[in-house]
């Protein structure tokens, strides 16, 4: 038997329906899954509403992902007095005054995704030093293992929808068409920061592993906004935990033999739809690729990417005329 728990999941957000988001949780054969809407979304009302319709072999433990000054933070509770401390769900609180609160409310927090990106994450937003300061003063947790920053790569070269997509830059970097349309140099830069964000999204995901051995204690969540990805990131138990209580003593003393992507799953988590994908892509690259792909803007205002789209608009509608 195995005891698998997703520590970082949302439900609010996405206006998902609890039937879908249990089912996916009883497919994945989770023992336990914490629920930790973003703060802005009213996690209590998440966690009421999943309540109503979990069965009972499976524990629901009550969080949220709290907004900090200094990137998001997962706080978790024994019960739904955890929503009654609104300081926590203020927008850009105070870091300190958020783990002091946790702290004297007897909760646990976890930095989410340390090395997720620049709006978001601890480690990019104060820094590593500062970041392990907190940690010995507070004896916060951090996510070792977050499924969508872990997932990025896939997301991005994962599907035959994306990889037909990186084929055509590839294809049409070398080929005549390429050199005609006038468009070899734009082709070939998004083929180079497809790869550049590659490798990045999979720095960011050892860091993350590898700084967490500073940590009191480790998390691990899937970071699910749809149902079917719930359980694609775990923490492996070494028993079943009895209630919310026992659980989160579980964690805190790490009483834990698997954390990572779920090896158990039946399939494979980059097996995405086209709107989670996009999501995941632009989570991926919104501070990065999205600059790059910017050009010097000409005298009439308007970028090479821009000029090459309009070519390419003209020509299609060229070859319509012909056809008539």
């Amino acid at each position: 038997m195995k005891y698998l728990v997703d520590m970082h999941t949302h439900f609010n957000e996405k206006k998902l329906k609890k039937v879908d988001w249990w089912e996916s949780v009883i497919e994945k054969k989770l023992c336990a899954v914490a629920i930790t809407e973003h703060a802005n979304y009213n996690p209590g009302l998440a966690y009421k509403r999943l309540l109503t319709k979990k069965p009972k072999d499976v524990l629901l433990i009550p969080g949220m992902e709290a907004n900090t000054n200094a990137g998001h933070l997962l706080i978790y509770g024994r019960d739904e007095s955890l929503y009654k401390i609104k300081k926590l769900q203020e927008l850009n609180v105070d870091i300190e005054k958020a783990l002091q609160l946790v702290n004297e409310n007897k909760l646990l927090a976890s930095f989410s995704h340390p090395f997720g990106y620049k709006y978001d994450s601890t480690c990019e937003i104060i820094g590593e030093k500062k970041t392990k300061e907190l940690l010995k003063k507070y004896g916060v947790g951090v996510e070792y293992y977050n499924g969508m920053l872990g997932s990025a790569n896939n997301f991005i070269f994962g599907t035959q929808w994306v990889k037909k997509l990186y084929n055509f830059f590839d294809f049409m970097s070398k080929s005549k068409s390429g050199r005609i349309l006038k468009i070899k140099n734009t082709s070939t830069t998004i083929k180079n920061q497809l790869d550049e964000v590659s490798k990045e999204t999979f720095a960011r995901v050892r860091k993350g592993i590898e700084f967490s051995q500073n940590a009191n204690f480790i998390t691990v969540g899937s970071d699910a906004h749809y149902p079917r990805v719930i359980g694609s990131a775990i923490i492996e138990l070494k028993r079943k935990p009895k209630n919310n209580s026992d659980f989160l003593t579980m964690i805190k003393t790490k009483q834990i033999i698997w954390a990572g992507p779920n090896m158990y799953a039946k399939e494979p988590v980059d097996n995405v739809t086209k709107k989670e994908l996009l999501e995941g892509l632009k989570y991926a690259t919104t501070n990065k690729l999205k600059k790059k792909i910017k050009r010097k803007k000409n005298p009439n205002g308007k970028t090479k990417f821009k000029q090459t789209k309009e070519k390419l608009i003209k020509i299609k509608n060229k070859l319509r005329r012909n056809k008539k």
